[in-house]
């Protein structure tokens, strides 16, 4: 079974249901969801959030997604 978390979605203001090893499009309004909450739950490797627009972040870079 999948492991899930919450995540609140900005462009539609919804809480949702996501998968939490991977990004994944909100339910309500399909804008790509990342499950940032999850990268507080010490994890290897753990960064401060780098995310930007552009790249991404440490643990979902852009080019990967």
């Amino acid at each position: 079974m999948e492991e899930k978390t919450y995540e609140y979605c900005p462009w539609c203001g919804t809480k949702s249901e996501i998968s939490s090893n991977k990004p994944t499009p909100c339910p309500n309004c399909g804008h790509i969801l990342n499950p940032c909450s999850t990268c507080y739950d010490h994890l290897d490797g753990y960064k401060e959030c780098d995310w930007t627009e552009e790249k991404g972040c440490w643990r979902f870079p852009k080019e990967e997604l």
